[in-house]
C-alpha cells in the first residue's frame, strides 16, 4: 500500500499578552504507510507559518518565513553551479591538452 500524505493548517492555542491576543498557526504535514489499523510508519513535520496579533487597533497577520529552507535551497543551487563550472573547466582543460 502506498503512503498517504496529509497537509493541513492548525490554529494554536491563543496567547493573551496584556491587551493583545496572539494566535499562532502551524503547517502540519503527516505521512503514514502500511495498513489502516496498525500502520507500518508514521511521520509528522510541524512548521510555524503565521501569527495573528489582535489588539485595540485591529488584527495584524504576521508571516513567519522559513529561513532554513530558503538557506538550504540557496546552498543547493550554489553547489549545483560549482559542480557545473568544475565540469566545464575539466572539459576545457581536457580539450586543451589534446
Amino acid at each position: 500500500m502506498l503512503p498517504t500524505q496529509r497537509i493541513r493548517v492548525v490554529a494554536g492555542t491563543p496567547i493573551t499578552v496584556g491587551e493583545r491576543r496572539l494566535l499562532p498557526s502551524v503547517l502540519v504535514t503527516t505521512i503514514a504507510g502500511g495498513n489502516a489499523q496498525t500502520g507500518l510508519f508514521r511521520w509528522a513535520k510541524l512548521r510555524p507559518i503565521s501569527l495573528v496579533e489582535e489588539g485595540p487597533e485591529g488584527a495584524k497577520w504576521l508571516e513567519i518565513p522559513n529561513a532554513t529552507a530558503n538557506t538550504l535551497s540557496t546552498m543547493a543551487v550554489i553547489g549545483a553551479l560549482v559542480a557545473l563550472v568544475s565540469m566545464g573547466l575539466i572539459a576545457c582543460f581536457h580539450l586543451m591538452r589534446k
